[in-house]
């Protein structure tokens, strides 16, 4: 008898953004990796199940610029041995994952690790998806593009070194749909500026999904180092460049939080 390994979105924002389908694997997973924290968010779901760490970027690159060869080595074996023992076992085994998992996920190292195990992805809302509803406004109805491009901003950072910069995807002034995290604002400006006319619409999407603090703030390219000069950009925040904001009259705005 063989269980079966399931890659599990808990979404973004709010605990009612969880789909009913992942609430249904949670329930009967027999293994659970992820972290503490993700108790506190689904208390009445986990309870006092254990939840093994499941890592951040493990069996990725990512994982090993954040620990030495050896501790690497060891939390991997660790993780390998539990997941492919609980699946011959006949178990269910739930790593939890945030927003759309396969998209700059740090838990989709797994999907690669156990390919042979054929393992389940259970899709969540993303931050992209929270954010176009926080907008709420066709987000492909640019003025000369329907495309939508999404991207780490921090790809403007000096130090990278990629074909795909923002400068370089920008050239037909698609719509971007940029996640800030490790961005540095200066430069993604500076790139922005190469393709898009500084009266071009930006809007940043904070806390988005989350409905006592989800925030939509306006600007423009050549307003973006003003704007953010003396204020503090979250974590959780979404950025969209194009002129599709500009039919957007309705959503509402706010400060920095």
């Amino acid at each position: 008898m063989s269980g079966q390994l399931f890659l599990v979105s808990l979404g973004v924002g709010d605990p009612e953004n969880l789909t009913l389908r992942a609430r249904d694997v949670l329930l009967k997973a027999d293994v659970l990796l992820g972290s503490e924290t993700d108790r506190d968010q689904f208390p009445a779901i986990f309870q006092e199940r254990p939840i093994h760490e499941a890592g951040h970027g493990l069996f990725t690159p990512m994982f090993r610029r954040h620990a030495t060869e050896d501790e690497a080595r060891a939390f991997e074996a660790r993780v390998r041995e539990l997941v492919r023992r609980s699946v011959r076992e006949g178990k269910t085994v739930a790593v939890l994952g945030y927003g759309d998992p396969t998209l700059y996920g740090p838990r989709v190292g797994y999907l690669h690790e156990f390919h042979d195990l054929q393992p389940v992805v259970i899709p969540g809302i993303s931050a992209f998806n929270a954010a176009n509803a926080a907008l709420a406004c066709a987000v492909t109805q640019g003025g000369g593009t329907q495309s939508v491009v999404l991207a780490p901003a921090k790809n403007a950072n000096t130090q990278y070194d990629g074909r795909d910069t923002l400068a370089e995807i920008g050239k037909g002034q698609p719509t971007l749909a940029l996640f800030t995290m490790k961005m540095q604002l200066p430069q993604v400006v500076e790139q922005l500026r190469r393709n898009y006319p500084d009266e071009t619409p930006v809007a940043l999407v904070c806390h988005a999904g989350r409905q006592e603090t989800q925030t939509v703030i306006r600007s423009t390219v050549g307003g973006l180092l003003d704007l953010s000069a003396t204020q503090r950009l979250p974590f959780e925040c979404m950025m969209y460049v194009g002129e599709f904001l500009r039919a957007d009259h309705g959503a509402p705005s706010g400060m920095w939080r």
